[in-house]
Formats: C-alpha cells, sequence, structure tokens
C-alpha cells in the first residue's frame, strides 16, 4: 500500500550559486543556516554570519530564531529575531533596501506535514502546588483512607472551577486573535479580474486590508511574488509573473499584517504567433499561422479584415486568405485574438512567393550594397539567383526575408534604367513586378572602379569574380578569411578601389607578388596585401567558364603573376591611358586583348576617358577580355 504522508518541511536556497538547493527539516532537530563550515545549510557570503539562524522543529512547529547576527535577520521583509515560519515564508540575511543581494532561504512547509500542537496532558500530582503542599503530596499517606478522601473530595471542586475560568479566558483570548486576523488585521482577497490571464499580463486584485501604498502589498502567484502596481481603495493592480507551467495557482495577498487566504487563479498559456506559412498569399490562398495558445474561439484578422479560420490546434492555426485591400508586395497585419488577448503582429505579403517588397537604399548605381526585403527567400546566398533586367548579381547573404546582393552593370547608354528584380528561389519565381532605379553616368569622365559580382554561365557555386564594369579580372573560389565568398570579392574590390584612387590623383602604383608569409599579392612600398590566392583559387582556373579546361591546374605562385599583371595594366589603361606593360611577358593573350581595350578607349590628358565610349564597347571584346582573364598560361 503507497505510504500516503505528506512531505517533510524543507528549507530551499533562492539566488547564488547554490540557487534551488533544499535541505529537509526533521522533527526534534535543529537546522543552522550560515557561513561556517559547521552549518547544516552553508551560504557563503560576507553578510551572512557563521551560525546566522536556527531553524527548530518541536512539539509548538516549526520557528526560526536569530544567532545574535550583528546585521540581524528579516522575514517577509520585516526585521525579526525569534518567529515562528509558515508555508511561503522567505529569509533574509539583510535588509531589503541593502545594495548587497545575498542568498535567500524559502521556507516550505506542505499541508499536513506539520501537526497541530498537542493539548498538555493533565498535571502530576504535586505539580502546580506550593512546595509545602507538594511535600505533602509526596509524604507518605498516613492519615486514614477516610479523611483523604474527604480533604480531596473538599479540594477537587476549586481546581475544576480554576481549571475551567483558565480555559475559558485562554479560549476567549486565542479567539480574539483568531477573529482580529482572520476579519479585521491580515487582508482578504474577494476576487481576481480577469479570472484567468497569461504571464505578462496586468490583473485586478480586489479585497480589503490592504496597504494603502502599493510598495506595501505583495502578490504571490503560487511560488512567485511580484509588487503590487498600485493600491486604492480596496483595488490592487499586479502584473502575472512567469510561471513554470500553466494551470490553477493560489493567489495570495501579503502586507505587514499577515497574508490573506488564498485565491484560486488560473495561468494561461501565452498566445505568441511565431510565423506564417507561406509567407505571401492571395485571396482565397490557405495560410496557417504558427506558435502557442491557440483554443477553440480564436479568430484572425489580416490588415484588420477578419479571415475565416479553417482549422485550430494548441500551436497552429488555418485560415483562408481575406480579399483585404494592399497592393502586390504590401505586408499586412496578422494577429490573433482569443478573448481579450491578442498576438503580436506579423506581416503578410499581398502575392506570391518569393516576394520583392522594398530596397534600400530606394536607389543606386553599379557596385552597390543592395539590400532586397521581401518573402520567400532561400535561407543561403546560394539557394538564390537575383536578376536585374536578366543580368545576375552577386548574392552576398540571405535570409527566408532579406537579400544582400551587389548592384550588377547594366550596358545602357541611359542616364537612369528601371531594372526589373526577379528572385528565383526553391524552384519558384518571383513576379516581375519590382524594380530597381539604377543611375549611371553618360557625360564626362569615366571612373575606373573595381566590382564584386558572380561567375556567371559555366561558373560553379561558391565562387566570385572582381573586375570592372567592362569584363572580370579575378577568379575567387572559396570564402577564405570571409563569411562567404561574396563578401571576399567585396573586400578585395574595396581594397582595389583605393589603390584606383592613388593612381587618379598621380601617385604611381606597381603591383608585385609576395610569397610569404602567405601568397598574394599585393602594392608595392605597403606592408598589407590586396588579395590572398588560395589553394583553392588555382584549382578553379583548372576549368574556368569559357576557356578550355587545364590539364592541370596553375600553381599558386603562377596565379599571383597572372593576377599581378592584369590588374597592373588595368589600372594603367583606366586612369593614365598607357598601355599593357606587364601581360606581355606574363600573358600574351591578355595583352593583346587590353591592347585593343586601350584603342576603344583613348584617354585625353585632363578629361580621361568619355563614358560614352565605354558604353558603346562592342560585346565582342568584352568576351576576349574575359577569356583572356580566365586563361593562365
Amino acid at each position: 500500500m503507497a505510504d500516503a504522508s505528506p512531505a517533510k518541511p524543507s528549507l530551499t536556497v533562492a539566488g547564488g550559486p547554490l540557487d534551488g538547493r533544499e535541505i529537509q527539516l526533521s522533527r526534534g532537530t535543529a537546522v543552522f543556516i550560515g557561513s561556517g563550515r559547521l552549518a547544516n545549510m552553508r551560504l557563503d557570503h560576507p553578510d551572512i554570519e557563521p551560525a546566522h539562524v536556527k531553524v527548530v522543529w518541536d512539539g509548538l512547529g516549526i520557528s526560526m530564531v536569530d544567532g545574535g547576527s550583528r546585521k540581524g535577520t528579516w522575514l517577509n521583509g520585516e526585521p525579526v529575531k525569534a518567529v515562528s515560519l509558515q508555508d511561503g515564508d522567505v529569509i533574509e540575511f539583510v535588509s531589503p533596501d541593502s545594495r548587497s543581494t545575498p542568498p535567500k532561504v524559502r521556507v516550505r512547509i506542505p499541508k499536513g506535514a506539520v501537526p497541530l500542537p498537542q493539548s498538555l496532558p493533565p498535571p502530576a500530582p504535586g505539580e502546580g502546588l506550593g512546595r509545602r503542599a507538594a511535600a505533602r503530596a509526596a509524604a507518605p499517606r498516613t492519615r486514614s483512607r477516610g479523611s483523604g478522601r474527604r480533604r480531596r473530595a473538599a479540594r477537587l471542586p476549586d481546581l475544576r472551577l480554576a481549571a475551567a475560568v483558565a480555559g475559558a479566558l485562554v479560549l476567549l483570548f486565542g479567539g480574539g486573535l483568531l477573529i482580529r486576523w482572520l476579519f479585521f488585521t491580515a487582508p482578504g482577497v474577494a476576487s481576481i479580474e480577469p479570472a484567468e490571464a497569461e504571464p505578462g499580463q496586468v490583473v485586478t486584485v480586489k479585497g480589503k486590508r490592504f496597504d494603502r501604498h502599493a510598495e506595501g502589498n505583495v502578490v504571490w502567484f503560487g511560488d512567485r511574488s511580484v509588487p503590487a502596481l498600485s493600491s486604492a481603495s480596496g483595488t490592487l493592480q499586479a502584473t502575472v509573473p512567469p510561471m513554470p507551467r500553466p494551470g490553477t495557482v493560489r493567489v495570495m495577498v501579503e502586507t505587514r499584517a499577515g497574508r490573506s487566504r488564498p485565491f484560486s487563479f488560473a495561468v494561461l498559456v501565452p498566445l505568441t504567433a511565431t510565423a506564417l506559412d507561406p509567407a505571401a498569399a492571395l485571396a482565397g490562398d490557405e495560410v496557417v499561422l504558427e506558435g502557442t495558445g491557440f483554443a477553440d474561439g480564436v479568430t484572425v484578422t489580416v490588415g484588420g479584415t477578419p479571415a475565416r479560420v479553417l482549422e485550430t490546434e494548441p500551436s497552429r492555426v488555418r485560415f483562408q486568405m481575406p480579399a483585404a485591400e494592399g497592393t502586390p508586395g504590401k505586408g499586412l497585419d496578422v494577429i490573433a485574438a482569443l478573448g481579450n488577448r491578442r498576438s503580436r503582429p506579423l506581416p503578410l505579403y499581398v502575392g506570391r512567393t518569393p516576394l520583392v517588397a522594398s530596397f534600400e537604399p530606394a536607389r543606386g548605381v553599379t557596385g552597390d550594397l543592395l539590400r532586397i526585403r521581401g518573402a520567400g527567400f532561400g535561407p543561403s546566398a546560394d539557394d538564390n539567383v537575383v536578376t536585374f533586367d536578366g543580368v545576375p548579381a552577386l548574392v552576398l547573404a540571405a535570409s527566408p526575408t532579406e537579400l544582400a546582393v551587389v548592384v550588377p552593370s547594366l550596358a545602357r547608354p541611359r542616364p537612369e534604367i528601371l531594372a526589373r528584380v526577379v528572385v528565383h528561389a526553391g524552384g519558384k519565381t518571383s513576379s516581375e513586378g519590382a524594380v530597381f532605379p539604377l543611375q549611371r553616368l553618360l557625360e564626362g569622365a569615366w571612373v575606373l572602379r573595381f566590382l564584386a559580382g558572380p561567375v556567371g554561365p559555366g561558373g560553379a557555386k561558391g565562387q566570385a569574380v572582381v573586375g570592372t564594369e567592362i569584363a572580370p579580372v579575378l577568379l575567387l573560389s572559396g570564402k577564405g578569411d570571409a563569411r562567404s565568398v561574396g563578401e571576399r570579392a567585396l573586400r578585395v574590390a574595396a581594397r582595389l578601389n583605393e589603390v584606383v584612387d592613388r593612381a587618379r590623383v598621380g601617385q604611381v602604383v606597381a603591383f608585385e607578388v609576395r610569397e610569404g608569409p602567405a601568397v598574394s599579392v599585393a602594392l608595392q612600398g605597403t606592408p598589407e596585401f590586396l588579395v590572398r590566392v588560395t589553394p583553392e583559387d588555382a584549382e578553379a582556373y583548372a576549368t574556368a567558364p569559357g576557356v578550355p579546361a587545364r590539364r592541370a591546374p596553375p600553381t599558386p605562385i603562377e596565379l599571383a603573376r597572372h593576377w599581378a599583371a592584369l590588374l597592373g595594366d588595368t589600372v594603367v589603361i583606366g586612369t593614365s591611358g598607357g598601355g599593357p606593360s606587364a601581360t606581355p611577358a606574363v600573358a600574351p593573350a591578355a595583352a593583346a586583348a587590353l591592347g585593343q581595350l586601350r584603342a576603344a578607349l583613348p584617354w585625353h590628358y585632363g578629361s580621361g576617358i568619355p563614358s560614352a565610349r565605354v558604353v558603346a564597347l562592342p560585346e565582342g571584346l568584352k568576351r576576349r577580355l574575359r577569356e583572356a582573364a580566365f586563361r593562365v598560361p
């Protein structure tokens, strides 16, 4: 047969490194709490004495005595020396307004674990009498049986009367104290509105004998306590604290005079909305809202328009997209409601996924870093293909709702191009309704800039190129020391543009190959490298797109010489109009293509290269420059 005895009373540490440690109490045994090595519950803190308090369980219940501590002991925020303990009491070792935060001890006394004190046994012979009477009672009985009986008979009525009077006085005094505690001192809770709520919501507690100051009232929700937010005319407001699990808890109000009787209250599962699937829809489509706390009777609105709920489960609601007002790409707030509770809004876009909703910045030029916001994108950069009027863009980073891309170059002789932006992800293609204003300079001098871009047709995942708007120069493979190959390409382009800025103001720049500590291309006279050549980079040139495959990939040193020559001649042609001087000895095919480029872009002193000439370059020349860059002799 199972043991039906209640759990034992216990003391539990709250806070500090021993948070949650519990020690059970035994009847007739004292428990010392302190920082000394002989303490039963040792709490190492400078404000706690070696034997700060003693907790005793005896025939009168469980009590606590301060051990003569210098700073004192507090029970539920009140200073005490010796006091009886009740379930839920909190023992503190410093004043509540102290800046020090030593651990506390919480008292747990399960119902029925401590029996009520038993009534006193009848007095023993001679107990309660004077010394002479006691001596007479202890002396041998020499008198006759009859005389003793007569004396006892004469004395018994007096003793019974005294006992009755004393008992009546005790009952009157104890009953008066009990009546005063129940009806005239301790607070009382009459109702809680609402009768159920989730953590974080504010409830109103109505009753009587509350402290008129809010800080003088503590509201207990089970074993969690919170201070009252306000107190006025028998009404308290308090915030439901985080609870370990939903369900019914006992609510009590505690003041200096004591605690109220418990009042039942239901803690609900929080009503939350976490995700929408799909993230975009049209009228009539079915959408699933995921979250917690859903139940029968839940309602869903989309942009303020009620939606038809098709199915409800505790963690999901399936509803039908209503005919809400909104143009394609507009985000509408989806809110679930149950009674007086509301979930936080989630955006549901009008349209089909993948969906392009907005751009940041709203307009730009070739080479800008652009953020595309929307829904239904692939979770990684390689899961998305982004094109501007059919020209692929380099995707640096991705999430289901945002893409980071580099704006590609569009060879169109117009000052502003409304480029159609299309995203391909998860086997689906976005609509062509999103356009990005791409600006370019057609008048004045052309400014050489290095850009990061995708490899294009024939390229592999994990690759990117760095070049000009005319043609690529470097083929990168692998992310190196960056988070992605796209980010690595963006960094290399930024370093090369710093070199271009030096050349444009007349400084002499020259590229060199370094073998240590790693193979790299650097600028002469500077300690930093511009681009590091990795074995993965060299391996990519064995099967570079658009050129015949090599029998074996070039070595990193060979590739570094190829890169240094291409970069040097490209900068010279774009900033001073000079001819190719580095590539003839390293890459003759590249030297021939760069020579044709110099002839097509005549450089004039004082005015540079006209932008219109760059826009009008023939596609055949651009193709030869690309092939020369990817072919390492």
